[in-house]
């Protein structure tokens, strides 16, 4: 493989992998949360998305350091670490507010649109950030 093809295929799978995530929540502004098949996609949706993105960004820290480029490197582990990192913190918000809500909380369906919401647009400014910084990373 010519020294610039794993990080550029890591750069891809990346990309992939954060646009899918972007694109795959988009629906679930147009559904109620409250029915339970929704809600179980919807987490499941999220669980799955933490540890795809971390082994994306581990898979590209590894393809940039075996190229000798450990700044991006870097960057790209943190991508890993940072959803590794957030995915129980987030995912007990969301069992939490899907409780308060059984419970009989009114508001308890804002604050988890708001954690989607949060979500989505912390997705897309990443999925921007990597896009942006392709022409001077590969």
């Amino acid at each position: 493989m010519p020294h610039d093809a794993a990080p550029l295929m890591a750069t891809i799978i990346v990309l992939f992998c954060l646009g899918y995530f972007t694109m795959a929540s988009i629906p679930f502004l147009f559904v109620r949360l409250d029915i339970p098949e929704v809600w179980r996609l919807f987490r499941g949706l999220f669980n799955i998305y933490f540890r795809v993105v971390a082994i994306a960004g581990l898979v590209g820290a590894v393809a940039f350091a075996s190229s000798g480029r450990l700044e991006v490197a870097a960057a790209m582990l943190l991508l890993a670490v940072v959803p590794t990192a957030l995915r129980a913190t987030v995912l007990e918000r969301m069992d939490r507010t899907q409780t308060d809500r059984q419970s009989g909380d009114v508001l308890a369906m804002r604050r988890l649109r708001q954690i989607h919401w949060g979500a989505m647009l912390a997705n897309t400014a990443i999925l921007a950030a990597v896009a942006a910084s392709v022409p001077f990373i590969v």
